[in-house]
């Protein structure tokens, strides 16, 4: 612990912490994308399936069941989607602002900003 606070405590400015940070921020901002996009996608596909599996069997209480699983689903995915959302809402209420040349390559990991912090990490590192 006390190697990363000294480590933070080399940097003058966060901007340059920011660029040599660049592509680990960049695979968590991928990861985070995809957790907000791709999960809650899978969640309403698999209760669809669930509640069409039930229609198919034609029986009342199992289409009840399955559409109260569907809502579950549903509320999941909207859940995990505003999870992601209300974290980076609460960052920029709570934070102050040398965090946000960080977020760049968080938010959007493809954004040119994030590219260029990227390669200019590349090639201060060769």
């Amino acid at each position: 612990m006390l190697n990363f606070i000294s480590l933070l405590s080399d940097y003058s400015e966060t901007s340059d912490l920011c660029a040599d940070l660049a592509p680990a921020l960049r695979i968590v901002g991928v990861v985070y994308k995809g957790i907000q996009i791709v999960v809650p996608i899978i969640l309403i596909i698999v209760g669809m399936l669930d509640f069409a599996k039930a229609v198919t069997e034609k029986k009342e209480d199992n289409i009840k069941e399955a559409q109260k699983k569907l809502i579950q689903k549903a509320i999941a995915a909207v859940a995990v989607f505003l999870v992601t959302v209300i974290v980076g809402v609460l960052m920029r209420i709570v934070g102050n602002n040398d965090y946000k040349g960080c977020m760049e390559c968080i938010t959007g990991p493809f954004s040119t900003n994030c590219k260029k912090n990227v390669e200019q990490s590349q090639k201060d590192y060769n």
